[in-house]
């Protein structure tokens, strides 16, 4: 992939991509509900999933590629090329680790609000915890993965990324667009449900004050 493609890189696809990446960070920095005032991690983390429905239509809709099978192919190491030939190994190895931390944004959303809702000694919470932990590896791997890629290239990536000359807004044309459509009106139909019906904030209230209850308890054990 040249730096000339950075007209694949939609502006569309830029908001997306980095909107995730950082409602992602947040989340993982932001308190627990179960240490603190949960809110900002909770918020950060249903939307990182309601962007990830927006990009999983917009590119099954639209035909968008690459590929989830596209980056099962791998494209094996050509030495003869010399760092050049590991490049397009590299890339897919990034593209392949980036459809996996996708995939794991939903799975986490959905056993945390899962353990919130059942309480401080759901083990959903805690499978919740791990399938974060994973997401932090995968971010790095894949993040590891692209920069090589990058060096080896002489690729532009956070030109491409981030200010490229893309013009187009959105991509995989009218199909694209709809799929686009259809996952932002699940996203924000699954957000108005976790902050509406499912009452996020009252479940969290309730985890945080049995988790501050169990911690007084025990300090009164100690005085005694």
């Amino acid at each position: 992939m040249a730096n000339s493609e950075a007209a694949n890189w939609a502006i569309g696809k830029r908001l997306v991509h980095w909107g995730i990446a950082i409602a992602v960070v947040v989340a993982l920095l932001a308190p627990k509900p179960e240490h603190s005032d949960g809110l900002l991690h909770i918020a950060a983390g249903t939307t990182a999933a309601a962007l990830v429905l927006v990009r999983l239509f917009w590119r099954a809709l639209g035909g968008v590629r690459p590929f989830f099978r596209d980056a099962l192919r791998l494209k094996w190491p050509d030495a003869s090329k010399g760092g050049r030939g590991f490049a397009p190994f590299f890339m897919q190895i990034g593209r392949l680790i980036g459809f996996l931390f996708l995939a794991a944004i939903p799975a986490a959303v959905g056993l945390g609000l899962a353990g919130v809702a059942q309480g401080e000694e759901s083990a959903f919470l805690e499978a919740h915890e791990a399938v974060g932990t994973l997401m932090i590896a995968l971010a790095v791997a894949h993040a590891f993965a692209i920069i090589l890629f990058a060096v080896l290239l002489k690729y532009d990536l956070l030109g491409v990324t981030l200010t490229g000359g893309a013009r187009s807004i959105g991509e995989g044309g009218a199909r694209g667009w709809a799929g686009a459509a259809l996952g932002a009106a699940l996203g924000a139909g699954a957000l108005a449900y976790v902050w509406g019906p499912f009452d996020i904030q009252a479940k969290a209230a309730a985890l945080e004050e049995s988790e501050h209850g169990h911690e007084g308890e025990g300090e009164h054990e100690d005085d005694d």
